[in-house]
């Protein structure tokens, strides 16, 4: 039977990729042993997913067969089945969460406004958390905070497991993308031993948590302007035990020491390009640079790498394009792209 096998402490995230890919074989069981974790698949992973679950240590393999499951949770049927509703209305039910620790947030269409306690009650229960948020899909403030209405719980700080690493958050105020996820698991295994790392945009440690954690680098230098964001990227650098590799600074990323990169982290989208002469200056006489950019499909791929070249031409610099992928559609007609280049 096909199966990826891989270190358990990787497990969960490799589930939640391969769940997300829709090819979790929840008809038998998950199997482990001695540290390591077989996960039963449905099919062969496509190369860009298996790319992802190799990252992570893992292996596809059909040695054995695993005991099959007598029954498996369809949630979403146990919510249909559970809420108290007018049936015509489950159809816009929301069939996507996003769950943080004892957190939910949903999107509730607001043509289901009058219903959205009982569904807010309902999803609570069935997936056992304290606190549910709606995501009114609103951006405000100099600092981008997420619009966000409580609709149960009083208590929205929350720590979110992922890939073992634990982010504590305020999830009414903070951003926590779960498409970003396979991103952040492939930047726990690109640093160099020894290096120094600059994260322009580090947030509460979207990227800068998992170098540090499962990397070797010699420092992380992780600017952030937002102070409640900087506030918990100091919490979770020593939630993670990574305290003495990560050097927490607020303050704006313009202002960092330059010259003093082996590595730099654009995870910041919007207007990142602004902010390449500055990663130019940042870098040491060479170095890696991973651009990220929210780019028009039409504009696909010419305009992420040209940015980058054409900064590095005027900082004096010759570029080496890596690699380039999608981290996910952003919306209608516009994707996230990540761009590795070698600098020298």
């Amino acid at each position: 039977m096909l199966a990826l096998r891989i270190p358990s402490q990787h497990a969960e995230a490799a589930r939640v990729l391969i769940q997300d890919a829709r090819i979790l074989n929840k008809y038998h069981r998950i199997f482990n042993e001695n540290d390591i974790t077989e996960i039963p698949l449905l099919e062969q992973p496509d190369s860009e997913l298996e790319g992802s679950l190799k990252a992570l240590g893992g292996e596809i393999i059909d040695d054995r067969d695993y005991a099959p499951r007598d029954t498996f949770r369809d949630i979403h049927k146990e919510i249909l089945d559970a809420i108290d509703v007018p049936e015509e209305i489950k159809s816009k039910l929301p069939k996507r969460w996003e769950q943080l620790g004892h957190v939910l947030i949903l999107k509730i269409d607001d043509e289901l406004e009058d219903w959205q306690e009982e569904i807010a009650v309902t999803y609570a229960k069935i997936l056992d958390v304290d606190t549910v948020l709606r995501d009114t899909g609103g951006i405000e403030g100099q600092f981008r905070e997420p619009v966000m209405e409580l609709l149960i719980g009083d208590n929205t700080e929350t720590i979110h497991l992922e890939n073992s690493i634990k982010y504590c958050l305020d999830a009414a105020r903070i951003m926590f993308s779960s498409g970003n996820v396979d991103e952040r698991i492939r930047m726990a295994s690109v640093c160099e031993k020894g290096e120094t790392v600059v994260d322009m945009f580090a947030g509460i440690g979207y990227f800068t948590l998992p170098m540090a954690a499962h990397s070797e680098p010699a420092r992380i230098i992780a600017h952030e302007i937002n102070p409640r964001s900087h506030k918990y990227l100091k919490m979770n650098s020593q939630l993670n035990g990574v305290g003495k590799i990560v050097e927490p600074v607020l303050g704006d990323c313009l202002d960092a020491e330059e010259g003093i990169a082996d590595r730099i982290v654009m995870g910041y989208v919007g207007t990142t390009h602004e902010y390449l002469p500055k990663a130019m200056k940042i870098l040491k006489d060479t170095g890696i640079i991973h651009y990220h950019e929210t780019c028009p499909d039409r504009l696909m791929p010419d305009r992420p790498q040209e940015r980058v070249i054409g900064a590095a031409l005027k900082a004096g610099k010759s570029v080496e394009m890596m690699e380039m992928h999608t981290i996910k559609t952003y919306s209608p007609g516009v994707v996230h792209v990540v761009v590795d280049v070698a600098i020298s």
